[in-house]
């Protein structure tokens, strides 16, 4: 070690020591908490709601569905 860790280490000895604040930590808890519930409740709700990304989503699916069943139809012809 060089002179320059020594002097490191002993500035961070002298430096206090953190003290847990329980009420503030209690605080940030209850909010984090009620933030994940108001996520969650959102979620739910824009899953029983058919708008935005879920009316794009159904409307995907009908069109892929409604192609593959083309294809299939396509297949089934040329087989025969």
């Amino acid at each position: 070690m060089n002179p320059d860790h020594d002097r490191l280490f002993r500035a961070l000895a002298s430096l206090p020591q953190i003290e847990p604040h329980i009420e503030w930590e209690t605080r940030v808890l209850a909010r984090c908490h009620a933030e994940i519930i108001r996520r969650a409740s959102r979620r739910a709700r824009a899953g029983r709601n058919l708008s935005g990304a879920g009316i794009f989503d159904l409307a995907a699916t009908a069109a892929l569905s409604i192609y593959l069943a083309a294809v299939l139809i396509e297949t089934a012809g040329l087989l025969h």
